[in-house]
């Protein structure tokens, strides 16, 4: 019988009441003027031109060979556009593996084009406020100017989009003026589903951020630990930095639905993407792989199918995991093995695979 799963500190407020989390040193790149939205549309799966100022999505910024460079929210002001990703697996790099930043990446290609490409990582911290009571929290004590702090709702039958409302002009956010407060402290708040579909990600000046976490925590608000933090995003099904290796194509982690626009007009990497399309599959999926005992292996390890020692995929971030009651870890596995009733194995424990993201059914378990 597999041990019952021990709740890393938060992980409990996150998921059933309301908690604050680091969100680390973010990818912030700002792109404001006259062209933005159109030149940033060349490098990017998303369709940016529909989006409504103060709305947003998900995108990948492939390569021109079609492979994944970075996978990021993109959020339109009046001006231009905002991006904001993960940060990078190495946290001593400014960018990817080998120096690799999208500021760098997209001036490279900026020629007469009337727009301006800030890299803010560094003048903003980021902070998670997650949970089911966060966006009452949020009504209560942000003030975004003509707008509510629990976000504007998509289009009916629309990919999830994320919501900054009134985020107003890019160029300001450049200079450092946020459009709102939260607690009294200027700050741009985005909703978005990165620890679930009630996480607010609550973006301050860096010299801000103590202050508010002072607010937080006299108020009682709880503090969820970094491991229960990566817990609910591997739970969730998000790609993390790791889990997005080098040659990773778009369709391989499974987010076509909300990142990726197969009508909108030309990008740097669409042939790959449209050819993958046509061809109507690709040979590895993004999925989880829940262990039926206890695994000491990490990244790296290898899942094979049970008996036959045949690989099927690496294992890219794992970890303890309650909604499965036991370790669950993320990877790209062979598509043509993903079949119902295969008995799978990591580190020699017995396993199977699971889509994501994990939901709970009404006994606990995962469904």
């Amino acid at each position: 019988m597999t041990p019952v799963c021990l709740a890393p500190d938060g992980y409990r407020d996150l998921r059933d009441h309301l908690a604050w989390g680091d969100a680390g040193r973010r990818r912030m790149v700002l792109v404001a003027g006259d062209d933005a939205v159109r030149f940033v549309d060349g490098f990017c799966t998303a369709a940016l031109a529909p989006l409504a100022p103060g709305t947003g999505t998900e995108a990948f910024f492939p390569d021109a060979r079609g492979q994944v460079l970075l996978w990021a929210t993109v959020l339109k002001g009046v001006d231009g556009v905002w991006i904001d990703a993960d940060p990078p697996a190495d946290p001593s790099s400014d960018g990817d593996a080998g120096g690799w930043s999208l500021a760098a990446h997209l001036d490279r290609y900026h020629i007469r084009e009337r727009l301006e490409i800030v890299d803010a990582s560094d003048r903003f911290a980021a902070l998670f406020l997650a949970g089911p009571a966060a966006g009452a929290w949020l009504e209560r004590e942000a003030f975004l100017p003509g707008g509510s702090a629990a976000g504007v709702p998509g289009r009916e039958g629309s990919p999830p989009m994320l919501t900054a409302p009134r985020l107003g002009r890019v160029a300001d956010v450049a200079a450092g003026l946020l459009p709102g407060l939260c607690a009294g402290i200027p700050a741009a708040i985005v909703q978005g589903e990165w620890l679930g579909p009630a996480t607010f990600l609550v973006v301050v000046l860096r010299d801000d951020a103590v202050r508010l976490v002072d607010r937080w925590r006299g108020e009682g608000i709880v503090e969820a630990s970094a491991a229960a933090i990566d817990t609910v995003r591997r739970e969730e099904g998000r790609p993390s930095p790791l889990d997005v290796s080098p040659r990773t194509l778009p369709q391989e982690l499974d987010r076509d639905g909300s990142a990726i626009s197969f009508t909108k007009g030309c990008y740097l990497g669409q042939e790959t993407v449209a050819r993958i399309d046509a061809l109507g599959h690709v040979n590895r999926r993004f999925v989880g792989i829940v262990a039926d005992g206890e695994v000491t292996a990490g990244p790296g390890a290898l899942v094979s199918i049970r008996g036959g020692g045949e690989p099927i995929g690496t294992i890219t971030s794992a970890g303890p995991s309650p909604r499965s009651n036991g370790w669950l870890g993320l990877g790209l596995m062979r598509t043509q093995a993903l079949v119902a009733g295969v008995e799978l194995e990591v580190a020699g424990v017995p396993a199977r695979w699971v889509t994501l993201p994990l939901s709970r059914d009404a006994t606990g378990g995962i469904a």
